[in-house]
């Protein structure tokens, strides 16, 4: 991307100074704010390099949601007995068993729950290993499945948790996923296992590429909104720094 359509300074957020990242992106149709929950750091997208002041006006004026955001990113949410966690969308109570250990079992009656045994001290750490395995098996589905209709060869993949991305593919064909896609809505998996699938053909983001996305029936559109939305959020989960922590 060219130095020009990126543009980097520091904004004040309640009284405190914050890293603003504007980029444009021309497949953009709005200006796009989101907050990186990790890195501390702003983005906003504008479609086009004459919208980038107008994108940087437009963080300024949502400094008290993005203060909202930055603030809601220092509280970790452990996965424990009586917490929630996302499953494929939905939510689910977290229930703990016994000390004895067991596989983590789902039930949906009478209502979403995780079972989950062995000692409390591990249940964060036994839950979010069960979430990758569960990752892995979604998405290794999902890849064979539009590895297939596109006629390229099946890769392995990796199940990873990266702070900047949901899915990768390397020039060598190798691909890799944030097990957090485990807590989307199905149809958002299959957005990025679609999205990493069509990088076997297309190692760029052109017109050809979107149209091969979209000709897998995916409606990228729909999923980058969801991102927008509810993405930031899935970073705190099976997390353990508090806010006091934090300080």
């Amino acid at each position: 991307m060219p130095s020009d359509d990126v543009k980097r300074m520091e904004i004040d957020i309640d009284g405190r100074a914050a890293p603003l990242i504007a980029r444009v992106n021309r497949r953009a149709k709005r200006l796009i704010l989101k907050v990186d929950p990790t890195a501390g750091e702003i983005h906003v997208t504008a479609p086009s390099k004459r919208a980038l002041p107008e994108a940087i006006a437009f963080a300024r004026a949502r400094s008290a949601w993005i203060a909202t955001q930055l603030d809601d990113a220092l509280l970790a949410r452990p996965f424990e007995p009586g917490a929630y966690a996302l499953l494929r969308g939905r939510r689910h109570l977290i229930v703990h068993a016994s000390e004895t250990r067991r596989p983590v079992q789902v039930e949906d009656a009478p209502m979403p729950r995780l079972i989950v045994g062995g000692a409390p001290a591990h249940l964060n750490r036994r839950l979010i290993d069960w979430m990758k395995r569960e990752a892995r098996k979604d998405l290794s589905a999902a890849v064979s499945r539009y590895c297939k209709e596109l006629g390229v060869q099946r890769r392995s993949i990796s199940i990873r948790d990266p702070r900047s991305r949901w899915g990768s593919c390397s020039s060598e064909g190798a691909i890799s996923f944030s097990w957090r896609l485990i807590m989307t809505p199905p149809e958002i998996l299959d957005y990025v296992a679609a999205h990493e699938c069509v990088h076997l053909i297309h190692m760029d983001h052109s017109p050809r590429f979107w149209r091969q996305v979209k000709a897998l029936g995916i409606d990228a559109r729909a999923a980058e909104d969801w991102f927008d939305d509810h993405g930031a959020t899935l970073f705190a989960y099976g997390g353990t720094k508090r806010r006091e922590e934090a300080a």
